[in-house]
């Protein structure tokens, strides 16, 4: 009985640990509220109360805005992107009230939506909340399920589909099922693995609409998966009526007792329009949507109508997605075969046929009903990418862990190399046909991680890319004039035309977030291998696309300073159905995650606070050196430098010392910027911060590359004698352009600073606009390493080799 306790009461923990951690992610995605922040402070008594104690020395700090606090978020682990890791416990600091506390699951779910929300909806927030904790006590039973289930892996599509505990982490009601009981939790979902005896119903054949591009009909299909005994309607039919008469209807059992029990459907029942059978036929079983089942020996996979509350929406198949699970159809037997004669690896799987009921022209949506290819056979190897995207918890190893040391031990090769080898295969058997097929055709199918299963060989190594969910499968509006003849054809097709730039967001989100950056992430957190190498390995793989086969697609992966990713927190708190409604979805922006690729470390990110540059300047007579900014030595000093009379109006930072260090502690931990202390003669005499342009707020104002680095300088003496500036700048010149990341240097010193301005074209940089900034009016100025060795040939020879970084991200802390 204790033991049994004690497992309670850590799967309650581990569930609420997911749910914190979609939540705090989903914010720093969505709001990008989120900072990273570095160690305990001295100056901010408030804050260093809260972090004192705790156990890790980087946290992430929101600012809740609506609530006026600081959350703070220890990181236990640091992701390239927002599928970050925490520890615990969180902690509130109010400065307002001045007062710290560990926030709860139920004051954080409030703490959310008010920051979501433009007016705080009390029937809303506990709609909100609601679903939250059915997520919460799912989360649970998968778990537990979970930690059941036999070790032993077989890499089966139902395995696969069935293991999953922790769901989608992309979305906050990641295991909501509303409209479930306990017991039907049990009964129907995937990760219980029971069997699901159909239930059928005669529709009145007037009453039926058939979609389908299948040879067999549809009716011959659904009455052989009924296998219905001979004879059985003579209990069912009146004298009157002939089996000829019906289609037989099958439907998910759940969905079933919702039309017996719904007064909606009572007069069709009552009309003899509608007449249910019961059980028949063999066992089916759950996949990891819920509603589409799949039996190992059947052609296809049945998806029904549930008006269950699953994650964002009540998952009814629409008359809309019947529509375009057949135009897809329709479209895809006009460009099969010449598509798959160049990509045979590279699968679409269709909903080839699909039937609905109506009474009075009135869709029967409980009824609707789509046919799904089902290739899987059970002794094939896939794996849907959902279960490797997913952080899911083990005693020892995690899935993703468990499976590459499988693929490690059939290659016969370290985890690192083994992941490497498994990562560049997958990445080339699916962007070069997506990329394809969007450059040809103008389509897109949804390969976000739900959607997205993989054929694996013997060595567990990608074999076969396969995509679902035909109704997901879109044309981009531009060319619609290609298709008029086929639309004229097949009016259908009309359903699958959306507008450009919107369908650019919708693959941004489902490849290049959903799929790669979840994926990314995901193997990092085995810390067999960094993500900064993945980054790598896309990124390079996508570039060599874009050469050969450029498209939007390859130009907006690799050029786009920001990536669409859809706003799944916003839509739950605003209770948006995303399904019944997509098109009312918003998208927010997040940095293009492929642009570290150009990421320096050893600008933004060096360890330590060791001098690691010197150069003397014989005209001068100055020994100029460099280090990392020690913000335990230097705070007070830059302090007293920044209210110094020529600082003031110019840098504007004379701020109060709990402040400024907000400002280093925020700064120094972060991909945006890094300050460095320069001394002359062994004396500090200038500061001087670089930044990366691509997430600087200047790189609003012109077309930011992510190669472009900036710098801010500050000289500190007012003495002629001791401000060194030429090799000062020469000095913080030669540094950044040592690093190869760097193609161009950026600058927007304040248009009042004439001192600044002449001492960057000094060193070769040139203005190229003037720019209204909200905290000042700038200069924008460029300089490329050829225009400063115009100034100063004899620094092309300065070599820095100087290593002060150690790559952090991507690890646990």
């Amino acid at each position: 009985m204790e033991k049994t306790l004690v497992q309670t009461s850590k799967f309650k923990e581990r569930a609420q640990y997911i749910t914190f951690r979609i939540l705090l992610n989903g914010m720093l995605r969505e709001l990008g509220n989120g900072k990273f922040y570095e160690g305990v402070p001295k100056y901010d008594k408030l804050t260093a109360q809260a972090l004192q104690n705790s156990h890790y020395p980087l946290h992430i700090r929101f600012e809740l805005k609506r609530s006026e606090i600081f959350l703070f978020a220890p990181i236990s682990y640091r992701s390239e992107s927002a599928f970050h890791d925490y520890g615990f416990p969180l902690w509130i600091v109010d400065h307002k009230n001045e007062k710290v506390y560990e926030p709860d699951i139920d004051k954080l779910i409030r703490l959310v939506y008010r920051e979501f929300s433009e007016s705080f909806n009390e029937s809303g927030f506990q709609r909100f909340t609601e679903r939250i904790h059915s997520s919460i006590k799912n989360l649970e039973l998968t778990l537990a399920a979970y930690a059941k289930e036999k070790k032993t892996l077989s890499y089966s599509f139902l395995e696969s589909e069935q293991q999953l505990p922790v769901g989608h982490n992309l979305h906050p009601f990641t295991k909501s099922r509303m409209g479930f009981s306990k017991e039907e939790q049990f009964l129907f979902g995937p990760e219980f693995n029971q069997e699901i005896q159909l239930e059928y119903f005669l529709a009145d054949k007037n009453c039926i609409k058939e979609s389908s591009v299948l040879k067999t009909p549809l009716r011959e299909i659904l009455e052989d998966t009924a296998s219905l005994p001979n004879g059985f309607e003579q209990n069912l039919l009146k004298d009157s009526e002939k089996l000829s008469d019906f289609y037989c209807i099958p439907c998910h059992p759940w969905e079933a007792d919702y039309i017996l029990s719904d007064k909606e459907y009572a007069q069709m029942i009552k009309s003899r329009k509608l007449i249910y059978i019961g059980a028949s036929g063999e066992s089916f079983y759950s996949t990891s949507s819920i509603r589409t089942l799949y039996k190992a020996d059947h052609p296809w996979m049945l998806k029904f109508s549930l008006h269950v509350l699953l994650t964002g929406s009540v998952r009814i198949n629409s008359e809309k997605d019947l529509k375009r699970g057949y135009a897809s159809s329709l479209w895809w037997q006009n460009f099969k075969a010449s598509f798959e004669k160049e990509f045979t690896h590279f699968k679409l799987l269709l909903e080839p046929g699909a039937v609905s009921v109506y009474d009075n022209d009135k869709n029967i949506d409980s009824l609707n009903l789509l046919i799904r290819e089902n290739p899987f056979l059970p002794e094939d190897k896939v794996l849907l990418l959902a279960r490797l995207c997913q952080d899911g918890p083990a005693d020892d190893y995690t899935f993703i862990q468990r499976f590459f040391k499988d693929v490690s031990d059939r290659l016969g090769k370290d985890q690192e190399e083994a992941i490497t080898i498994w990562f560049e295969k997958y990445i080339k058997l699916l962007i070069a046909p997506l990329n394809h097929l969007f450059s040809r055709y103008g389509m897109a199918p949804e390969v976000h991680q739900q959607n997205l299963m993989i054929g694996l060989d013997d060595h567990l190594l990608p074999q076969t890319v396969f995509v679902r969910d035909g109704q997901g499968y879109l044309l981009k509006e531009s060319t619609r004039e290609e298709y008029q003849d086929l639309i004229k054809e097949h009016k259908e097709i009309e359903e699958l035309f959306i507008r450009d730039e919107r369908l650019l967001d919708i693959i941004s989100h489902h490849l290049l977030v959903s799929n790669l950056s979840a994926l990314i992430a995901s193997i990092g957190k085995t810390e067999w291998i960094k993500e900064r190498k993945l980054i790598n390995i896309a990124y390079r793989a996508f570039g060599k696309l874009h050469e050969s086969n450029p498209s939007d697609i390859t130009y907006y992966a690799l050029n786009r300073r920001y990536w669409g990713t859809k706003s799944n927190l916003k839509s739950a708190v605003l209770d948006m159905d995303g399904g019944a409604n997509a098109a009312a979805l918003s998208y927010v922006q997040i940095p293009n995650l492929f642009h570290k690729y150009f990421f320096s470390d050893q600008l933004i990110q060096p360890k330590g606070s060791e001098v690691f540059f010197k150069r003397y300047f014989p005209k001068e007579d100055v020994t100029i050196s460099m280090r990392p900014i020690d913000l335990e030595n230097d705070l007070e000093m830059l302090h007293e430098w920044f209210n110094r009379e020529h600082a003031i109006k110019i840098w504007q930072m004379n701020w109060p010392l709990d402040e400024l260090e907000t400002y280093y502690r925020i700064m120094l931990p972060g991909d945006e910027a890094h300050s460095y202390i320069i001394l002359s003669n062994g004396e500090p005499s200038c500061n001087i911060e670089i930044y990366w342009a691509s997430r600087d707020i200047v790189g609003d104002y012109y077309d930011v590359l992510p190669t472009d680095y900036g710098t801010h300088q500050f000289i500190a003496p007012v003495d002629p004698k001791k401000k060194y500036v030429s090799p000062s700048t020469q000095s913080m010149v030669d540094y950044v352009f040592a690093q190869p990341e760097v193609g161009k240097m950026v600058g927007e010193g304040s248009v009042d600073s004439f001192a600044s301005m002449m001492n960057k074209a000094h060193v070769g940089f040139k203005i190229e606009k003037v720019v209204e900034m909200p905290h000042k009016k700038a200069n924008l100025n460029f300089c490329y390493r050829e225009w400063y060795w115009e100034k100063f040939p004899q620094n092309k020879e300065i070599k820095i080799t100087a290593k002060i970084t150690e790559h952090a991200q991507g690890t646990s802390v």
